[in-house]
């Protein structure tokens, strides 16, 4: 096996994960707390809470594979601002919702501003024609 020739996780998830949500970050979830955890099904989520920080676990379920790197296991509670990660978790949380209001927001503007024009149904007004057929014309006509 690749791991166990040294090559990284993360790599071998760019390379061969099929879940197109964790593909570019290496497969990484990021945290999830065990609340979320709960929601997923019982083989998965028993073999996470079993296992130790730093080893990889293979998880077979309905005939799918999923390979587990468990980084590490953080006890439930309230963080300080001072705890390593946490002011970056919430600063690029903020981040990211102010990015995706900016977004819909621009969406909404140029939508609203947009003006089509139908430059065929005004050739055809303009003309006074009929619209001409899409179809095939028939032999002697």
């Amino acid at each position: 096996m690749k791991l166990k020739e040294g090559v990284r996780f993360s790599e071998l998830a760019m390379d061969y994960s099929e879940d197109q949500r964790t593909l570019t970050q290496g497969g990484d979830l990021g945290f999830i707390s065990e609340t979320q955890l709960k929601q997923v099904g019982a083989p998965l989520r028993d073999t996470v809470l079993k296992s130790q920080p730093g080893n990889v676990s293979v998880v077979t379920a309905g005939g799918a594979y999923t390979l587990v790197l468990l980084i590490s296991k953080e006890t439930a509670g309230q963080r300080d601002l001072a705890t390593p990660g946490v002011r970056d978790g919430i600063s690029g949380t903020l981040r990211e919702r102010r990015e995706q209001l900016l977004r819909a927001a621009y969406i909404t503007t140029v939508r609203n501003d947009a003006k089509i024009t139908n430059y065929f149904a005004r050739q055809i007004v303009e003309t006074k024609s009929k619209a001409p057929s899409l179809l095939p014309t028939p032999p002697g006509k």
